[in-house]
């Protein structure tokens, strides 16, 4: 089964670390820089995860969960990583149907390991 996974920042530099962070994975990696590149990236392929490096996407009155995700469907996970931790933020996210939520600078290596597990459980 071919895994794959959708990196959307806005910053390459950033977008670029945690690309090369899931090397060796055994999954295709693809980048965007922005939530129409995302919803376009998503009518093109399925993707076993998400991984957002900007929680603003999700706090300007829109919900791009709904947008790439199936109504009912827990797939693809999606995950924020955000320097925003106000708990209203975090639990914003949640609501909106965020799988996992990291502040940073973040853990490359926890980071790693938590996409491995997801994309294990996908199996």
């Amino acid at each position: 089964m071919h895994r794959r996974i959708l990196i959307v920042a806005e910053e390459p530099f950033v977008r670029d670390v945690v690309r090369l962070s899931l090397v060796g994975l055994g999954a295709e990696v693809r980048c965007t820089s922005d939530c129409e590149g995302m919803r376009a990236s998503c009518r093109r392929a399925t993707f076993d995860l998400i991984i957002v490096l900007q929680a603003a996407m999700f706090l300007c009155g829109g919900n791009p969960v709904r947008e790439v995700r199936p109504v009912g469907l827990r797939h693809p996970a999606i995950y924020v990583l955000s320097w925003q931790q106000a708990e209203q933020t975090v639990l914003s996210l949640l609501e909106a149907g965020v799988d996992q939520y990291m502040t940073f600078p973040v853990n490359l290596q926890r980071l790693r390991r938590k996409v491995a597990d997801e994309l294990d459980r996908r199996l």
